[in-house]
């Protein structure tokens, strides 16, 4: 009888369609997080990225209004960024909820 450590069968599974698109959701939403804080220097109690579902769509939630036009005007940079962190998942459309 032969066994095979847990770690290894957590990671085949975590290789399949279903879980790899959960994973790829968490990395999009903590790349775009990691954007905010690092590149634009703003806490996340201003803007957060809080949802992507698998159709593409990103949601951010805004403190202000004139953060959400920022982001708003540097979309198309925002997007690239994302792709190149997280290639698997693509986004197609983002919304802006302010608080």
């Amino acid at each position: 009888m032969t066994f095979i450590p847990l770690r290894d069968v957590l990671n085949s599974w975590l290789k399949t369609g279903k879980f790899k698109k959960a994973l790829q959701e968490q990395e999009v939403i903590k790349w775009a997080n990691k954007y905010f804080q690092e590149n634009k220097k703003w806490p996340l109690n201003l803007v957060k990225a809080v949802a992507f579902s698998k159709e593409g769509c990103l949601t951010i939630k805004c403190s202000q209004g004139v953060i959400s036009s920022e982001l708003r005007l540097e979309e198309s940079n925002f997007k690239k960024y994302l792709a190149e962190k997280v290639p698997l998942a693509r986004v197609n459309q983002i919304f802006y909820k302010i608080k």
